[in-house]
Formats: C-alpha cells, structure tokens, sequence
C-alpha cells in the first residue's frame, strides 16, 4: 500500500494503481527558456474500468468575485507559507492546466513515446487509456473553524471547471460529466481516502 497526505487528507491506494504523476520526472523536469512548464495532478488511479485523475486542494476562491473569508486548513489557520487562491479565472486555469498536463504525460508514456521503461513503469492495471472511461475529480477539503466542511463554497465550481476545461474536452471526445468536483465525503465511493470526519 502507500499512503501520503495532500491538502489535509490521507489517501492509500494500492502500489500497482497509482501513478504519482506529480513525481514523475516528465512533471518535474524545468524549462528554462518557456514560461509554460509543467503542472500536473496529484495522482492518477484506475478504479471501476476508470481512469480517475484526482487534484485536492483545501482553498479555493469564494466565487467571481475572487474574495477569500477566513480560509482555514482542518479548522485552524491557514498556515503562512501557504497560498490561497484569490482569482476564480486563475483557480479555474491552474485546475485545468493539471488535468490536461497530466492526460498529456499518461497518454504519452502509454503510447511508447518516452520508452518500454516508462511504459512497464507506470503503477496502473489498465494499459488502455479510453477516453470514454477517464474521470477528472477535484476533491476541496474547505473547512470552516469549527472543522466542519464547507460545501456551499463551491456549489457553481463545477460549471465553470467544466467550462474551462471545455476546449480540451471537445478536442479529445471527452464528456462534459467526466469532470467531478466534490468534498471528501462525497468521493468516499473511491475508496483511496481515509479518516473522513465530514
């Protein structure tokens, strides 16, 4: 099994279905001379004949108009080093951009292009990447200070992910319903996250 936290919450998966994508050296790799590096999701998974690409995240802004109230991580302060979200337009890209990069670099190990290696290296049973069978799943673990989470911040995300997402949706033949967004509670059909108190 492995196990690691990401914005307050513990997922575990087994370790032939879960491809760390945000470690992998084609995420990680910089490019000095390009101001459009690579972003990339938390991890993907392949669940149920899908493949579920998941990002977390425990901030995101109120709505358009970009104001954040008293964000808290797990019902305390958000720590200092820490970054909130205050632009819905660049929440909504930079949600986008991790999705789309990570589609980018499954497909591209899965088609042979980065070699055998990569290819028999990746920790996922499937070795098919059907577009019709993909999930892009946003889990906001947003609390209140009294650690209750907060769902009602968040109620049009899902539109507007969907919306932004659209252009990369339409060119790959990929539904608009493939795109989730959800609090922890509501992704326990998953099975990957632990000590859910919502």
């Amino acid at each position: 099994m492995i196990e690691f936290e990401e914005s307050g919450l513990t997922f575990r998966l087994d370790d032939d279905n879960c491809f760390r994508v945000e470690q992998h050296p084609l995420a990680n790799r910089g490019y000095k001379t390009s101001t459009h590096n690579i972003n990339a999701c938390e991890f993907i998974s392949y669940i149920n004949g899908r493949h579920i690409f998941v990002e977390a995240k425990s901030s995101a802004p109120r709505g358009r108009n970009g104001s954040v109230d008293d964000l808290t991580l797990n019902g305390k302060p958000m720590p200092d080093n820490w970054t909130a979200y205050d632009n819905y337009t660049t929440f909504l890209r930079d949600i986008t951009k991790k999705f789309v990069d990570s589609y980018s670099i499954l497909k591209a190990i899965r088609e042979g292009l980065h070699g055998q290696d990569a290819k028999d290296g990746l920790h996922l049973p499937d070795k098919t990447v059907s577009n019709s069978q993909i999930e892009f799943v946003l889990i906001l673990n947003i609390r209140d200070n009294a650690g209750n989470v907060v769902r009602d911040s968040f109620a049009n995300l899902k539109e507007a992910l969907t919306n932004e997402m659209r252009p990369f949706l339409n060119v790959w033949k990929i539904s608009s319903n493939a795109v989730k967004v959800c609090w922890p509670g509501a992704a326990r059909h998953y099975g990957f996250l632990t000590e859910l108190n919502d």
